[in-house]
């Protein structure tokens, strides 16, 4: 059985990987089991397990300088950001396309059904979005640039989930007839076969931080999670 002492030099040796605390927690958790199973059925001492779990986790744990990330991470924090946004992005297209198509679809069909359908779109995004600002504020001010601690791999891309709705609010729904004229007008030329970039960036600028907030809400639900799961196991503190 590993001792407490052995413990924190598991732990120690990780702070030293960059590794965000939920990522930490899961290879420490990992790295006991396998040196546990090393001690107890293999009757190897701790440093030769230790060693040995060590050297199966080298590639893992190889610090890597990206320049999407910008600082050296592991290949093993790498490698779950990049599954992580893939799971994400391709779920949040699957929620965001049929919004999007249908809001495309009834501008076509009656300009005031769709002028209702994006009017309470965007009530309800800003609505949530505060409710949300104010019982989860914990969460928000931890994922603002002001937080120091890496809690998660969710962390910042739960802050997309905050600002997207915020933008909703200040560039969407603010300034709503205005900004819903720029995207009829456009949906009505581009069906009348003007294919001009200007309006394709009044439709892209009224439907993208819907995306975005639909994206972060993602992030924000797994970081809710993992610091609940947090909460439990090592008694964090937001």
């Amino acid at each position: 059985m590993i001792t407490k002492e052995q413990k924190q030099e598991i732990i120690n040796d990780l702070l030293a990987k960059n590794l965000p605390l939920d990522l930490l927690v899961e290879v420490k958790d990992h790295m006991e089991e396998q040196i546990n199973h090393k001690m107890d059925f293999e009757n190897k001492p701790f440093e030769i397990a230790y060693d040995e779990v060590k050297k199966s986790w080298e590639k893992d744990l190889e610090l890597k300088i990206t320049f999407w990330l910008g600082k050296k991470r592991t290949n093993f924090h790498i490698n779950i950001l990049k599954q992580t946004e893939h799971k994400f992005l391709k779920k949040s297209l699957l929620y965001f396309l049929p919004f999007f198509i249908t809001g495309i679809l009834i501008s076509f069909y009656d300009k005031n059904w769709a002028k209702q359908f994006y009017y309470f779109s965007y009530l309800l995004i800003s609505a949530n979005t505060i409710i949300s600002v104010l019982v989860f504020f914990k969460y928000y001010n931890s994922t603002s640039i002001r937080e120091k601690r890496k809690i998660s791999i969710y962390q910042k891309g739960a802050l997309l989930y905050f600002i997207s709705g915020i933008y909703v609010i200040i560039f969407n729904l603010m300034s709503f007839d205005n900004r819903f004229e720029k995207f009829y007008n456009a949906v009505s030329s581009i069906f009348s076969g003007d294919y001009s970039i200007s309006n394709f960036l009044a439709i892209l600028y009224t439907n993208i931080f819907i995306f975005g907030w639909v994206y972060g809400l993602h992030y924000f639900l797994q970081y809710r999670n993992t610091v609940i799961d947090l909460k439990n196991r090592i008694n964090l503190k937001l």
